[in-house]
C-alpha cells in the first residue's frame, strides 16, 4: 500500500506526473538541494548552500559546510535517513558531486541519489 503521493513535472514531457513513496521523497530532496538557500520567498531556510560554495576550493572547511548542510536538509524529512555521504569536486569545471545513500524509513529500503552542481546547470541521477 502506498503511503505518500505527489506529482512532479521535472524531466517529464507528458504522461503520468504522479510520484509515490520513495521516488516522491527523492524528488522532494532534490527540489531542496537544487534551490539556493534563501531563494524561496517566505522560506529563507529552504534550500542548499552548495550553490554558494561552487567557486570555493574544496578544503576541509568547505567539505564540512556541505556535510552540515546535507544533515540539516535531511533531518527535516522523517522519511529519509542518511547512511553515507560522499562529496567530490572537479576543479576544472567548478563542479561538486554529492552522492548519498539513504534509508527510506517506511519500507527500510536503501537507495542512492547523486546530485551534481555546477555553475550553469543542475543535473541528477537516481
Amino acid at each position: 500500500m502506498r503511503k505518500f503521493k505527489g506529482f512532479s513535472t521535472v524531466d517529464k514531457q507528458f504522461g503520468n506526473f504522479k510520484l509515490y513513496d520513495i521516488e516522491l521523497a527523492k524528488r522532494d530532496l532534490l527540489n531542496e538541494l537544487y534551490t539556493r538557500k534563501g531563494e524561496r520567498i517566505m522560506s529563507p531556510e529552504f534550500g542548499s548552500i552548495i550553490w554558494d560554495l561552487l567557486f570555493d576550493p574544496m578544503s576541509v572547511e568547505t567539505n564540512e559546510l556541505i556535510e552540515q548542510d546535507m544533515q540539516r536538509i535531511l533531518t527535516k524529512d522523517p522519511r529519509l535517513e542518511l547512511r553515507q555521504l560522499s562529496i567530490t569536486e572537479n576543479v576544472d569545471t567548478q563542479l561538486i558531486t554529492v552522492a548519498i545513500i539513504l534509508n527510506y524509513v517506511p519500507t527500510a529500503t536503501l537507495t542512492e541519489l547523486v546530485a551534481i552542481f555546477n555553475r550553469d546547470t543542475a543535473l541528477s541521477s537516481q
